[in-house]
């Protein structure tokens, strides 16, 4: 809790970058993502930051939990089960090691299935296995596919794969889609992270909600225009939150724009834990306001705590038909006492190896 609201992360994936699963020919690869993780904190947080045994190690769900319930101020996330994204071996966040988490914590995780192949048979074959081994809250999708050493984007209005695995989603009963754009990583092709399929497929389904992961880290002018004009499109935060204690600026410019142009009612905090902490961003946003000069000469309007509690938590659960109430009723565990007595330190499972969870 952050005051009277309720902290939903929206995104939440260990990653499984052990020597085992890294993809040996994926080098620099390996180095720009955890060249990502490093330049998100500042120097002020830099117990928040992992060294690079710990970061290329699997992170384990333990480790993820304490992060969350344990070292922050977080109620809820979503676990986004990851494929293995060229510099894997493998999913680099297991759909059922996911759901396993979940399952051991009752009231604290929802889920995201996600897919792991371009053959559109194949991949819905994935999402329907896993819908019936699991049950999922959704599912995430990521722009391109790595295989033979190359990378291959795919367009979400696309009628050979993301239409027809959209419409098999639909019929599975999921209603909600998170998709990676905005953050380049090569060797995919740039193109797949621009943000131009994502009208024609808001109003070819229109029953569904999709959310851009990773949303205001690049095109902030063409991801507002889209909440404006589609009520089923949110904006994950994603890299946009560690953007509040690297670049405030661009936070700021992102924030006010999008507030300012829809409200704050389809904007979702997340970290993106392994990626970055929650905890200092958290922190930092509690006491954010809009600088002065971007009312005075933009036009935008200051953060309401209304804002601010949509933004940490209420949205998300609206979004996925959650109930705070119902998620607080179905906690098992003492990890809000325990926080209550005193933070634990960052990452403090993955660095005394000793279960904090316990």
């Amino acid at each position: 809790m952050i005051g009277d609201a309720f902290v939903v992360d929206a995104v939440v994936h260990p990653y499984n970058l052990a020597p085992e699963n890294q993809n040996p020919d994926a080098t620099e690869q390996l180095a720009s993502v955890y060249a990502a993780h490093t330049l998100s904190v500042d120097e002020k947080h830099q117990k928040y930051a992992m060294n690079e045994q710990e970061f290329f190690s699997d992170v384990s769900f333990d480790a993820l939990t304490s992060s969350l319930f344990l070292e922050s101020q977080v109620d809820f996330a979503f676990v986004h089960a990851l494929p293995n994204l060229g510099f894997a071996r493998s999913y680099v966040t297991a759909p059922a090691r996911a759901a396993a988490c979940r399952d051991a914590h009752p009231g604290r995780y929802g889920m995201y299935a996600t897919v792991d192949t371009p053959v559109t048979d194949a991949a819905i074959s994935q999402l329907e296995q896993q819908v019936a081994d699991y049950g999922v809250n959704g599912l995430k999708l990521y722009p391109a596919f790595f295989y033979d050493g190359i990378g291959e984007g795919w367009r979400l209005d696309g009628e050979d794969f993301a239409v027809p695995l959209l419409e098999a989603a639909r019929d599975l009963g999921i209603r909600t889609v998170a998709v990676h754009k905005a953050l380049w990583l090569p060797p995919a092709p740039k193109e797949a992270f621009r943000l131009d399929d994502v009208s024609p497929v808001l109003d070819r389904f229109p029953d569904m909600r999709f959310a851009i992961v990773h949303a205001g880290t690049a095109f902030k002018d063409q991801t507002v225009e889209l909440l404006r004009r589609h009520q089923n499109l949110y904006a994950t935060l994603e890299s946009l939150f560690a953007y509040i204690m690297v670049r405030p600026d661009i936070f700021a410019q992102f924030i006010g724009a999008a507030v300012s142009a829809v409200g704050s009612d389809r904007l979702m905090f997340a970290s993106g834990s392994n990626l970055s902490h929650p905890r200092p961003l958290l922190a930092l946003f509690e006491r954010f306001e809009l600088p002065a000069d971007l009312i005075e000469n933009k036009g935008f309007r200051q953060l309401t705590a209304e804002d601010k509690r949509n933004i940490l938590g209420a949205n998300a659960l609206r979004l996925h038909g959650l109930d705070e109430a119902s998620l607080r009723a179905a906690v098992t565990d003492s990890f809000d006492a325990r926080r209550d007595a005193g933070y634990a330190q960052p990452w403090s499972v993955l660095r005394a190896g000793a279960d904090a969870l316990a």
